[in-house]
């Protein structure tokens, strides 16, 4: 069955959200729940878990995610997409995504060359990159799904997704996923604590 490259793309943010509602809920569980943002260094199951997820959004972020900043310059440089500043969906999507690129950058960089930050003063970060996935795949999947239908169709209905009139349940799908995994990696993690606090006490008596 043939898919659309923008279809794919949608697909591939949809992807990189439900992974970053993984990595965003174990890194809420430990920061707000637990009130331990090192649990995430100390606990094996979240670490190995935020380190994963959070290794998928970003690669996913990169094959994708940049829809919103090539559809501009694709726009501007082959008139494809066609630049479509009198419409809300292409506005939203495509300035915001600028936005995200910049927590985006950020959040990444601290990940990988300077991650003590991120445990204290700049803990707020985890938070406000998720937001912006979120704004960001929001923002996409509205965009992609008002051009398959008229007054403003560009692109046949979606083969892979859900159809148009199931918008609304497509975009809450990756949240719904991905916070259904991050459960269970939290209940893992818990029961990891368990034993460990049972060996602590079997070992002091």
């Amino acid at each position: 069955m043939h898919i659309e490259q923008v279809e794919f793309n949608t697909i591939i943010t949809f992807l990189g959200m439900m992974c970053a509602m993984v990595q965003g809920a174990i890194g809420g569980y430990a920061a707000y729940r637990r009130k331990r943002v090192s649990l995430i260094k100390t606990n094996d199951v979240l670490f190995r878990a935020h380190r994963a997820f959070g290794g998928f959004a970003t690669t996913l972020y990169l094959l994708g995610l940049f829809a919103g900043i090539n559809g501009l310059l694709g726009g501007i440089l082959r008139n494809s997409p066609p630049v479509e500043l009198d419409s809300p969906s292409y506005n939203f999507h495509t300035w915001g995504s600028f936005v995200v690129f910049v927590f985006f950058v950020w959040k990444t960089w601290l990940s990988y060359f300077n991650k003590k930050p991120l445990y204290s003063k700049k803990k707020w970060l985890g938070l406000a990159l998720f937001l912006a996935w979120a704004y960001n795949w929001i923002t996409a999947a509205i965009s992609y799904y008002v051009r398959t239908v008229p007054p403003n169709k560009q692109h046949p209905a979606p083969n892979f997704l859900l159809p148009y009139d199931l918008m609304g349940l497509q975009i809450v799908l990756p949240f719904v996923l991905g916070a259904a995994i991050a459960l269970l990696v939290i209940r893992a993690a818990v029961r990891v604590e368990e034993k460990k606090d049972a060996k602590r006490a079997a070992t002091k008596t």
